[in-house]
């Protein structure tokens, strides 16, 4: 997503995600934006002034604010502010309604953030409702520190926060990005899978779905394997704050139109062996047993981003089973680039050349 000044076609949008906002806040029992709602003036004054800025999720905006160089309403506080100098006071922050709670109000922050660093700025202020506990979680997880509370131009009292910034301002994005994903959590419960991302990502901290106390059940809906990637990805990042990386992958037979595919964890409704079984059987008979792995990961962030990549591997599979290594279908896939099947190969073999060895390993390069 980038964080970037809006545009004059933007300003209707706007105006509907700040309509919505004030919408859920109602929902939520607040009081924010209620009686004083933003209006279409004032996103066109911001806009005019260089303030009004949007975050870009490709084509889609997926979060606003306005970001001003003083508040006068930051004059007076019933507390204090934890530096005097100049700030930035970010105001009327927004996130669209189908992507709300996915980080966007995180990244409206660091673009604000980069703002402030590249002016040569060292401190960011905000308020908000004092009930808004949504909102004052992401401030308090972003840096922002409670100072006290102020009276806005409205005489509303708000609960001022503010943020003071240290390090390299031209590289703020950078590193905020690279300790996002310093720990990341395998969604899977498989411990074949789980070994393999942590041999690949070795520089980072990989924690299971227990470790990252996340133990809800996932349901797979998706047609294609990055769909159910994204969905397991989506989920567990939401439910444990933490970027989320999963994968879907599976075996597609020729012959087969392509089954297993995204069945084939549940092909015959057993376990490895009945599917293994299954499979030879559907085949008995069979000459063209060409037949490749395919793999999408999805690694899902806190402030909204998402990466994918995807990975394949070629071969065909076999009469009958051969090696004592690996899982699922890996003792009747014989690899065109091993020549031997998975099961037959150790551990370092497979992952240089698997499927999702692949894939991983492009969203590595990503990263």
């Amino acid at each position: 997503m980038k964080f970037e000044r809006a545009k004059e076609s933007d300003l209707p949008v706007i105006g509907e995600i700040l309509a919505a906002a004030r919408e859920y806040l109602r929902a939520q029992g607040l009081d924010q934006w209620q009686k004083y709602a933003p209006t279409a003036e004032d996103t066109a004054e911001h806009f005019r002034r260089g303030e009004q800025y949007v975050l870009r999720d490709g084509t889609e905006i997926a979060g606003v604010c306005a970001v001003v160089p003083y508040e006068p309403a930051y004059d007076r506080i019933d507390g204090a502010w934890r530096q005097n100098g100049a700030y930035l006071a970010i105001h009327r922050v927004a996130a669209a309604p189908d992507v709300r709670r996915r980080g966007v109000a995180s990244a409206l922050f660091y673009g604000a953030e980069a703002l402030a660093r590249a002016q040569g700025i060292g401190a960011l202020r905000i308020d908000t409702h004092e009930g808004n506990l949504p909102m004052r979680g992401a401030l308090e997880k972003n840096g922002f520190i409670f100072c006290g509370t102020v009276t806005i131009a409205t005489g509303e009292r708000r609960v001022g926060y503010e943020k003071i910034l240290k390090g390299d301002g031209e590289n703020v994005m950078k590193e905020s990005e690279n300790r996002l994903t310093e720990t990341i959590v395998a969604a899977t419960g498989n411990a074949h899978k789980l070994r393999e991302i942590r041999a690949i990502f070795a520089d980072k901290t990989v924690l299971s779905e227990k470790e990252a106390g996340f133990s809800g059940e996932i349901e797979e809906t998706g047609e294609t394997f990055l769909e159910n990637a994204l969905i397991k990805a989506r989920a567990v990042c939401k439910a444990t704050g933490l970027p989320a990386l999963a994968d879907d992958s599976g075996l597609c037979v020729d012959a087969l139109g392509g089954a297993p595919g995204v069945r084939s964890a549940r092909y015959s409704g057993g376990g490895d062996a009945e599917n293994r079984a299954l499979l030879l059987k559907n085949l008995a008979g069979v000459s063209d047993r060409r037949a490749h792995f395919s793999c999408a990961v999805a690694l899902v962030c806190p402030d909204g981003r998402e990466l994918t990549a995807e990975g394949r591997t070629e071969g065909s599979i076999l009469t009958e089973e051969r090696g004592e290594h690996g899982f699922g279908y890996d003792s009747l896939f014989f690899s065109t680039d091993l020549n031997k099947s998975f099961a037959e190969a150790d551990e370092a073999e497979k992952n240089a050349v698997s499927h999702r060895g692949r894939a991983l390993k492009r969203l590595e390069e990503l990263l």
